[in-house]
């Protein structure tokens, strides 16, 4: 393992780190193949925009981002993140992406969500972190349902794709052991 963070049975969480920028990991931003839930490749990626993002998650302590390491290769194949950390109100959104399209449906992204919520929970006293998905998103939705999460409501024809509109399910946990 490579600089390891949290460990667990088939993955591991690291931090973000600056050799990540230059690999596979770039390109998971401009894979329109890839976005069909989200809208990370409506305008093309750059150096300059990765970069911006990296120093961004790595100089302030409001967004937290770990690269998830499957442990037989070693590979990174996608993200685990807290952003916008309200440390006063002890909440924050939570994300997972895996852009490795050969590391999809093989339950990395459970193990990854159930890290980093135990991480926020029990090392960040968090009290609610909470998410947004895609309504159509059903393998996403399984997994924050496996982890945890609770549907909230829905924000109504938030999301616009090839002329339709869809709904973002909005989902959270709460920590109620912490005060």
């Amino acid at each position: 393992m490579y600089h390891p963070f949290i460990v667990g049975d088939v993955i591991y969480l690291r931090g973000l780190e600056e050799a990540d920028l230059d690999k596979e990991y770039f390109q998971w931003f401009n894979d329109q193949e890839n976005d069909v839930y989200t809208n990370h490749a409506v305008w093309p990626n750059t150096p300059e925009k990765m970069r911006e993002f990296y120093d961004q998650v790595t100089q302030y302590r409001n967004d937290l981002v770990l690269a998830i390491i499957d442990k037989k290769s070693e590979k990174h194949i996608g993200n685990a993140s807290l952003h916008r950390i309200n440390w006063i109100d002890r909440h924050s959104k939570f994300g997972i992406i895996i852009g490795a399209k050969e590391a999809h449906s093989k339950g990395h992204a459970t193990e990854a969500a159930k890290l980093l919520a135990k991480y926020a929970f029990d090392k960040l006293n968090l009290h609610r972190i909470s998410l947004g998905v895609h309504e159509d998103n059903e393998a996403a939705i399984r997994v924050y349902e496996k982890v945890g999460f609770i549907v909230e409501g829905r924000q109504k024809d938030h999301f616009l794709r090839n002329g339709k509109y869809f709904d973002i399910v909005c989902m959270a946990m709460i920590n109620k052991d912490k005060v």
